[in-house]
């Protein structure tokens, strides 16, 4: 376990020696933990994580806060560093407005505003549209991704990271394992027990008839899969695919966007997205695959949802 580790941090190191820049990465942190108080703490930040903060509507609300949010990191870091030609093309902003104008309309975009199914009951209707909600990634942004990659992308191997690369795969799994007993105790808190599970099994007993048991799974299945999606559109695209334009440039403002995608979940867990998205996003700039992603973030999203069931059922 312990070779596999070493490497591991040593290549994370040696991307913090390249990449770290004290002004850059304190200017960062700033926004990152500004933000963070301010969604926190404030009645303006309510709106923010509800994604009702005043404009014309809730999509272009979503759309106009990741364009921020990236665009505060991105060219700020870049002047910085006195590497404001790396993004200085149209190619640049073209990509990365794109890219979060995808992101803020997927977070918000409502299922329930498309279609109706009036022959389901309003608990067949809760069901069935949470399954579409975390489908939204794939049915959506997927394409547009892969699109991307065809057209504008075509030099990046795999789909965003998404190949047959297999370098610290053990030692990720190696660090899950280290990381269960975390999860234990903060599947303890009030905050957590009030936001998880995603899923509970006990709102939808025997839901169109079907065993409890099988819809949990049919609903995990969906909630795990957006993780690949995640993993692919942040630390694939926004880290893999923006590296081409921007090089180690492209990790930084991929963690606050990333930060702001968890606004409204547990305070510790926006938090932890500060940390988690600077290690992954290094990772997959050094070994170019987000397998280590999906590895952690599939891992901890299933042990909390089971945790969470073993406290509602057993105890």
């Amino acid at each position: 376990m312990l070779k596999p580790l070493k490497s591991l941090f040593d290549d994370f190191a040696q991307f913090v020696r390249n990449d770290f820049h004290p002004a850059a990465y304190a200017y960062t942190v700033a926004v990152a933990a500004l933000s963070i108080f301010i969604v926190y703490t404030t009645d303006f930040g309510d709106l923010i994580a509800a994604h009702r903060f005043p404009t014309p509507n809730k999509v272009i609300n979503s759309m106009l806060l990741f364009v921020f949010m990236y665009f505060i990191i991105a060219v700020p870091v870049a002047i910085i560093r006195g590497e404001f030609r790396s993004i200085a093309r149209p190619a640049f902003f073209a990509k990365a407005l794109f890219l979060m104008c995808l992101i803020g309309f997927s977070v918000v975009f409502s299922w329930r505003e498309v279609f109706t199914f009036e022959d389901f009951s309003p608990l067949e209707q809760s069901y069935f549209f949470r399954l579409l909600w975390e489908a939204t990634n794939t049915l959506f942004v997927l394409p547009l991704l892969i699109l991307l990659l065809l057209t504008i992308d075509r030099d990046v191997k795999g789909l965003y990271g998404l190949y047959r690369g297999s370098r610290h795969v053990k030692a990720l799994l190696s660090l899950y394992v280290l990381i269960l007993p975390i999860l234990v105790v903060v599947s303890f808190t009030p905050d957590f027990q009030s936001y998880y599970p995603m899923y509970e099994p006990w709102t939808f007993d025997n839901v169109f008839n079907v065993p409890t048991w099988l819809t949990s799974v049919i609903y995990e299945t969906f909630y795990l899969n957006d993780f690949i999606m995640v993993e692919l559109i942040f630390r694939g695209v926004l880290v893999v695919g923006m590296a081409s334009i921007m090089g180690r440039n492209a990790v930084l403002p991929m963690i606050v966007v990333y930060v702001t995608l968890h606004f409204g979940k547990p305070a510790l867990e926006t938090m932890s997205a500060l940390f988690g998205g600077y290690f992954l996003g290094a990772l997959a700039f050094q070994t170019r695959h987000i397998w280590g992603g999906v590895i952690i973030h599939m891992g901890i999203a299933l042990v909390i949802e089971l945790l969470r069931f073993f406290q509602y059922y057993v105890l």
